[in-house]
């Protein structure tokens, strides 16, 4: 019976330094390949994106910029999936989001093509700087964008497939407005 524990006492405390270290490392280069697998990942789906976009359509930010189908591969794809819109008469509008390194981009599809949302006469190209997440107090899937720093703020609402998508986008949203 009390053999077995003859064998734990081999490793010594230094020993397991070096485990841990040894550990921490290939963790380290397997999180290191899954993120460049998943950046190269990120630019396919993005040229996708831009292949399959009417060249013609193009969206005014409210900073005055226009955005254009060619402005997304100068940018980095975070992350994208399908959410709502909910226009000025409360009726939702589906729509496929894009993250990018600076901006959040509504697209919606129109004749196997993607365009530019249209929403009540809104920009639906969102400049990530001064704006501000905020979680919905009656609807656990809706979000608030609201684009402060401009002289009329604007809210969009969005709603999100459910409560853990909309708190995956809140992260990733903020997580994209700190590394600007």
């Amino acid at each position: 019976g009390g053999s077995n524990f003859q064998n734990y006492q081999i490793l010594g405390e230094d020993d397991y330094d070096d485990l841990t270290d040894a550990v921490r490392l290939v963790k380290e280069v397997i999180a290191a390949v899954d993120g460049k697998v998943n950046e190269h990942e990120k630019k396919r789906r993005l040229k996708e994106f831009h292949s399959r976009m009417d060249s013609k359509s193009i969206m005014m930010m409210k900073s005055g910029q226009m955005f254009a189908r060619e402005d997304l591969l100068r940018r980095r794809l975070f992350h994208d999936g399908a959410l709502q819109l909910k226009n000025s008469q409360g009726r939702l509008k589906d729509v496929h989001a894009l993250l990018l390194s600076d901006v959040l981009v509504f697209l919606q599809e129109k004749d196997q093509k993607y365009v530019f949302a249209l929403l009540d006469q809104r920009s639906t190209v969102i400049s990530l700087q001064k704006l501000i997440v905020r979680e919905v107090a009656n609807e656990e899937r809706g979000l608030f964008l609201i684009t402060a720093g401009i002289e009329k703020p604007e809210m969009m609402e969005v709603l999100a497939s459910s409560k853990e998508e909309r708190n995956t986008w809140m992260q990733l949203i903020q997580g994209a407005m700190q590394s600007m």
